[in-house]
């Protein structure tokens, strides 16, 4: 981070002229090196193009756990997250609220997204026969093969498909590197549910432990804004279980919801990412760095 940060920053806001009739592109007193020397990196810069539109590109984090938590804290603009109860999503949410204001940064330019996977239809009746044609379009061993790899290659096999699973049936969440948070949220659903191991594959097979619900367009808008206003969510990654019909039920019947109730934009006021979501542009530490030695890792 501290290497790409300083590229980002390694041309100054007001580098670049563009003076083709007189033929210069750039000032050259306002482009330096970054001169990184680190115990992994060396890096002498500069970036070879000039700092973009939004100052840096919006630092997307994915990853809930203690570290994670952390890195994001430090650096994150936007978190994508994985809940499968509101509970949980409020818990994680006030947590990386009050670590990004212990990092001295504004909790309000860390923005969390869970993912949520919809599956709409005209009644809800309707949405849960859809939900349960999709799962049962799935293929066991396939999911099976799968949550092996969430789980480090843990040996699933000896699981029967319809016996109410236990956390017994798991490994330590601790003894896992790889997606320790997506662990902990498939064992949470399995202590709360006990679902069978099918209903659990089924369940991750299109959202992989994201938040999955199915309803009519009243009650998605009436989650979402329920999350919203509740300090569960700042906004959402919208993880339609089909595509592309369930996007466009969604665009075309929840979002219209959302924009009457106000709570979702009903024009875009500008034209990144960056002013999307809300967050200042960060300001270039071109001259304070400058100023300062060479740069070493954190």
């Amino acid at each position: 981070m501290a290497v790409v940060k300083a590229l980002w920053d390694s041309w100054a806001d007001d580098a670049v002229l563009d003076d083709r009739a007189g033929g210069v592109y750039a000032k050259a007193d306002r482009i330096r090196p970054i001169d990184h020397r680190g115990e992994f990196y060396q890096v002498a810069g500069p970036l070879n193009m000039p700092r973009c539109p939004q100052g840096r590109p919006v630092l997307v984090q994915a990853g809930s756990s203690d570290t994670g938590r952390r890195f994001a804290a430090r650096h994150a603009e936007a978190v994508f997250t994985a809940h499968m109860a509101k509970a949980t999503a409020q818990e994680f949410y006030a947590d990386l609220k009050a670590l990004a204001a212990a990092e001295g940064r504004n909790p309000a330019h860390v923005l969390i997204l869970p993912g949520l996977s919809p599956m709409i239809g005209a009644t809800e009746a309707e949405a849960q026969r859809l939900a349960r044609e999709v799962n049962d379009l799935t293929d066991p061993e396939v999911g099976r093969r799968r949550l092996s790899n969430r789980f480090g290659g843990h040996d699933f096999s000896h699981l029967p498909l319809d016996r109410p699973l236990a956390p017994e049936d798991f490994p330590d969440p601790s003894s896992v590197e790889a997606a320790r948070s997506r662990t902990e949220v498939i064992l949470n659903l399995v202590r709360r549910d006990q679902p069978t191991l099918r209903q659990l594959l089924g369940y991750l097979a299109g959202a992989r432990g994201h938040f999955v619900t199915a309803g009519t367009p009243e009650q998605i808008a009436d989650l979402m804004e329920d999350w919203f206003a509740d300090g569960a969510a700042d906004g959402f990654n919208v993880m339609p279980p089909l595509l592309p019909a369930m996007l466009d039920v969604f665009a075309e019947e929840v979002i219209p919801l959302l924009r009457r109730r106000g709570v979702v934009r009903t024009e875009y006021e500008g034209t990144t990412l960056r002013e999307h979501y809300g967050l200042p542009r960060p300001a270039s530490t071109f001259d304070r760095v400058a100023r300062e030695p060479a740069l070493q890792e954190a």
